[in-house]
């Protein structure tokens, strides 16, 4: 069992689709979710770094999960997204945009059917997983979000936000 929930017995996620794979993230840290749009590309930035957005004048820099985790880049289709997320990261409050393949639903995931990532047997790092759980016979590999985007790497887009 990996506690995510706290005192919860169960906690709400938003589910995305990344290639073949079902992944999470809480949905506390969900800002909003964005039909694909035009992505300014930052030259020298990483290529998982897809550039900044423009959400109601809030330069969002944003991230092509595909690339980050190794995965070949595809096009967008009519399904792709941008979730826009509240993240902390080594305790500073930042706002970032992550492109996934669809978005899926909400769900919620109990505290006790949630299970410590594996430390083989995926195909990307296992620090990025803070857990994984089962939704209707399928595995939901929650982000862990703050070891999925390092402070280099955001420090290369982003500016600190203020807290909601």
């Amino acid at each position: 069992m990996v506690d995510l929930v706290s005192s919860r017995e169960t906690a709400q996620f938003v589910t995305i689709g990344i290639d073949r794979e079902t992944f999470a993230v809480p949905v506390e840290n969900v800002r909003e979710i964005l039909d694909m749009q035009p992505i300014a590309r930052l030259p020298h930035a990483p290529p998982f770094m897809a550039g900044m957005i423009d959400v109601r004048g809030q330069s969002v820099p944003t991230i092509d999960l595909r690339l980050k985790l190794g995965l070949p880049a595809v096009d967008a289709t009519d399904s792709t997204r941008i979730v826009v997320l509240d993240v902390t990261i080594d305790g500073r409050p930042r706002i970032l945009g992550i492109i996934a393949d669809r978005v899926i639903e909400v769900t919620a995931l109990a505290d006790h059917s949630l299970e410590a990532p594996p430390e083989v047997g995926v195909r990307w790092r296992s620090d990025y997983i803070h857990a994984i759980g089962r939704v209707n016979g399928t595995f939901v590999i929650v982000f862990d979000l703050a070891r999925l985007f390092s402070s280099e790497e955001v420090a290369l887009l982003e500016t600190p936000c203020a807290a909601p």
